[in-house]
């Protein structure tokens, strides 16, 4: 029996005793007979009878109030399904290459990693970005001011600093003209007061990037700043699958609070455009930034920037323990593994099939998706939909039922049918209890990638996250029926609105997420007008410009130049067809851009 029943018991019994007392008032020969009076029940049998009334009433108020978080459960379920699942561990993984590797590598994003087995279970991680793995190795980087100890750049006339990265190739004998590296995936690593101030100078602040074989190279080769991109933000970059139904915009934010180094990725591209002629095994790239930093620049490692990395995430296709339809019950438990309940959770049902006696199977579907949606070949056999509950006892997480449904009502459906469910799984909460550091999580390929020598943890696994109980649902589900187009229409309830929305996905809800959040101070927005990009002359499109105003004090301590970034793209997802949303983000009390964005129409960037 659950201890919130017993405050219904005693609602219940001191509303029958109050009726019992107005009834002795208005009928005092009746309740004379009952041995009612108005102060108190006399009779014991009397008074047991009325605590056993009080008793059914209150279970079957509770019954009902218990309904409510089931309806707002089926509606969080049926628009934004992602919400109620848990969030997995995650970290960040670098790939280090055999040291007579000639080509490049890629190990696909998606492929198993699994750890050594705790308490008698090993995790199991699957990576995020396509990897690729050159022969070629950061021999170190550096953050310098005025003077500047680089090629003269025309382009970048205005800088005020600049980031000087020299790359080897890892076997002496070859060169990056044998090697033709194109492009470089650098993950920023190190705590966040190198890693998030280096990159908003990266991705906001660089005019200029130059190939060359030292500071006195007269012939460097030139780039722009677009040769150095933010990565992270694309669908095929997603950490998460994401369900069709739900905007992609809170699958960012969702990233955002679990693993913010996620983001922390840049790519340099068109170094092809040097390293096909370069006849070296060195080479040095200068990153021109309008910009000084003299506190970075006396934090900043050697090992800043680390090649061969990716994101992983703790999920993994698990087929489930059998469900026999016994048409007894209204809703199934379906487990990933009957014999360790604490080491398998389910994060989503992937596939149901129902498996007949006669050896015949037949596809569910289901209930709450669009037929279009699934593209099945086969007509289904029956429907069904997922219910997700708190998991009882002292096991944390949730536990998953299947309820099915039958739209034909047919009766002659045979006894003998057993579920088959395919699920996406999660090891719980065991990846936080990974030792971490000294060679420590031991991670291994599932499967052998000859190119890879052996993989390095370089962030903790995080802890899975859940969305709050059920009694908190419905609330959820009102802010995010009422939030969707408030975060950009500007006026006085703009900020309260976005920061409701951040808080909706700071699953962490930690004192620095909290701070990131109080961060943001205002939002204002206006008609704008950009140019359509390969439009005859004189194209333009209309949109929203939004400003989004940052407390100074938190935007260099907190680092939300991050948080911007996120919400930029963010925004531009609510962008509706022929139009665009143009980010810009202030400083409260300051003149000028902390930073400004290009205008954005969906992911499609308007420039």
């Amino acid at each position: 029996m659950s201890d919130a029943f017993l405050p219904y018991y005693n609602r219940e019994l001191a509303a029958l005793r109050g009726l019992a007392g107005e009834f002795a008032e208005a009928n005092p020969k009746v309740a004379g007979r009952l041995r009612l009076t108005a102060d108190a029940v006399d009779d014991p049998h009397v008074a047991r009878l009325l605590e056993g009334v009080s008793f059914l009433a209150a279970r079957a108020q509770q019954r009902l109030d218990d309904e409510f978080p089931e309806l707002t459960d089926a509606l969080l379920g049926a628009l934004y399904p992602h919400y109620l699942a848990p969030v997995p561990s995650a970290a960040i993984v670098q790939f280090a290459c055999q040291p007579d590797l000639r080509v490049p590598a890629v190990v696909p994003a998606g492929t198993a990693l699994k750890t050594d087995p705790i308490q008698g279970v090993p995790c199991r991680f699957r990576t995020a970005y396509d990897t690729t793995l050159w022969p070629v190795e950061i021999e170190s980087a550096r953050l310098t001011g005025m003077p500047l100890a680089a090629p003269v750049h025309p382009d970048a006339q205005g800088a005020r600093s600049v980031l000087r990265v020299v790359l080897r190739t890892s076997d002496p004998e070859a060169s990056f003209a044998e090697l033709g590296v194109d492009r470089l995936r650098c993950f920023l690593r190190g705590a966040f007061d190198q890693s998030l101030p280096l990159y908003e100078l990266l991705c906001g602040h660089v005019v200029g990037v130059a190939l060359a074989d030292g500071p006195n190279d007269a012939a460097p080769t030139l780039l722009p700043p677009g040769t150095i991109k933010p990565v992270g933000f694309a669908p095929e970059e997603a950490l998460y699958p994401w369900p069709v139904r739900s905007f992609s915009g809170f699958r960012l934010l969702t990233e955002y609070f679990a693993l913010p180094e996620k983001f922390l990725f840049v790519d340099l591209c068109s170094l092809d455009a040097r390293t096909l002629i370069h006849e070296r095994n060195r080479l040095e790239i200068f990153v021109y930034l309008d910009r000084a930093a003299p506190d970075l620049e006396r934090r900043l490692q050697p090992d800043c920037l680390a090649l061969g990395c990716t994101p992983m995430v703790n999920l993994f296709a698990q087929p489930c323990e059998p469900v026999p339809l016994t048409h007894q019950l209204t809703e199934y438990p379906v487990a990933a593994d009957n014999r360790r309940p604490k080491a398998y959770e389910i994060w989503s049902v992937e596939r149901v099939r129902e498996l007949r006696g006669d050896g015949s199977s037949r596809p569910w579907r289901p209930f709450y998706r669009h037929p279009a949606v699934e593209q099945a070949e086969e007509e289904p056999s029956g429907f069904y939909a997922v219910v997700r509950r708190q998991t009882p006892g002292t096991v944390t997480g949730t536990d998953v039922f299947l309820a099915p449904f039958d739209p034909a009502l047919s009766v002659d459906r045979p006894a003998d049918t057993v579920l088959s469910v395919d699920a996406l799984c999660t090891n719980r909460d065991l990846p936080a209890e990974l030792p971490f550091g000294g060679g420590q999580p031991r991670l291994h390929l599932a499967e052998g990638v000859s190119a890879v020598r052996g993989v390095t943890c370089l962030t903790a696994p995080t802890p899975s996250l859940r969305a709050p109980l059920r009694e908190h649902h419905s609330w959820r589900l009102v802010s995010h029926l009422s939030l969707g187009h408030l975060s950009i229409v500007g006026g006085p309830a703009a900020a309260d609105s976005l920061r409701e929305v951040l808080r909706l996905y700071d699953l962490c809800d930690t004192v620095e997420t909290r701070a990131l959040i109080a961060g943001l101070v205002g939002v204002r927005s206006k008609p704008g007008t950009a140019r359509v990009p390969g439009a005859r002359p004189g194209g333009f499109c209309r949109g929203i410009d939004v400003t989004l105003e940052f407390d100074p004090r938190a935007w260099e301590s907190a680092g939300l130049f991050l948080l911007a970034t996120v919400l930029d793209r963010f925004l531009a997802l609510h962008a509706t067809v022929n139009s665009f949303v143009r980010t810009t983000a202030v400083l409260q009390g300051q003149s000028g851009a902390a930073a400004a964005f290009p205008p954005r129409a969906g992911a499609r960037v308007l420039a």
